[in-house]
C-alpha cells in the first residue's frame, strides 16, 4: 500500500491541463481516501496534437485548440495578435504570415500597398530635403548679413554663392528622374 498517487491539476479559471502533482492518503481514513490538491483530478488527460491542449471541464477532459504560442498577425491592422485559448486564426482574422511593410491581406496572402509605399518614401525623402534646406538658410543668414554691410570677404562671397547654389539645387530634387527613391543629393559646400 503506498502512500501516495499520481494526479492531474489543471488550470483553476482555463482548466488547461498543467502536469502531474502527487495526492497523499488521507491519515484518518482506513480506507483507501485520498486527497487531492485542488484543482486536480484522477482522470488522466488525453494526448493532444499541434495546436491543442487538454482541458477539464466538469468532471471529464476536453481538447480545445490552443494557438497561443505561435505568432499570429491581424489581417486587419498587420499588428500582432495574442491568441487565447479556444482561439483560431480565422476566429481572430490573423495569419502566421509576419506582414511586409505597407502590407495588405489580399487573397489569403501579404501584398505590399505600393501606393503607400510611395507616400512614405516621398514623404521622408521631402523631410530630408527639408533639414537639409534648414541647414543651408542656417548658413546662408550670416553670410548674407556680411555682403550686405558690405563687409564680407571675398572668402564668405564665394561661400554664400555655394550654398545658395546648394538650396537651388536641392530645390530641383523632386524634379530629378528617379525621385523619390533614388536621388542624386547635390554636394553640401565645404
Amino acid at each position: 500500500m503506498t502512500d501516495t498517487k499520481t494526479v492531474y491539476s489543471y488550470h483553476p479559471q482555463t482548466g488547461e491541463y498543467l502536469g502531474v502533482t502527487i495526492a497523499d492518503r488521507s491519515p484518518l481514513d482506513i480506507e483507501e481516501v485520498w486527497l487531492l490538491p485542488a484543482h486536480s483530478t484522477e482522470l488522466q488527460p488525453p494526448e493532444t496534437d499541434k495546436h491543442e491542449a487538454a482541458v477539464f471541464k466538469g468532471a471529464s477532459w476536453a481538447i480545445a485548440v490552443d494557438w497561443r504560442a505561435v505568432k499570429l498577425w491581424s489581417v486587419d491592422t498587420m499588428q500582432p495578435v495574442q491568441a487565447r485559448l479556444g482561439d483560431t486564426p480565422e476566429s481572430l482574422k490573423a495569419t502566421e504570415q509576419p506582414p511586409p511593410p505597407f502590407g495588405l491581406w489580399r487573397a489569403g496572402r501579404w501584398v505590399v500597398d505600393e501606393v503607400a509605399q510611395r507616400a512614405a518614401v516621398v514623404t521622408l525623402t521631402g523631410a530630408e530635403i527639408a533639414a537639409r534646406r534648414a541647414l543651408a538658410d542656417a548658413a546662408v543668414v550670416p553670410l548674407q548679413d556680411a555682403t550686405d554691410l558690405g563687409i564680407a570677404t571675398s572668402a564668405e562671397t564665394a561661400l554664400l554663392t555655394a550654398w545658395r547654389r546648394y538650396r537651388v539645387e536641392l530645390s530641383r530634387v523632386p524634379a530629378q528622374q528617379g525621385y523619390p527613391s533614388d536621388i542624386n543629393w547635390p554636394q553640401k559646400p565645404a
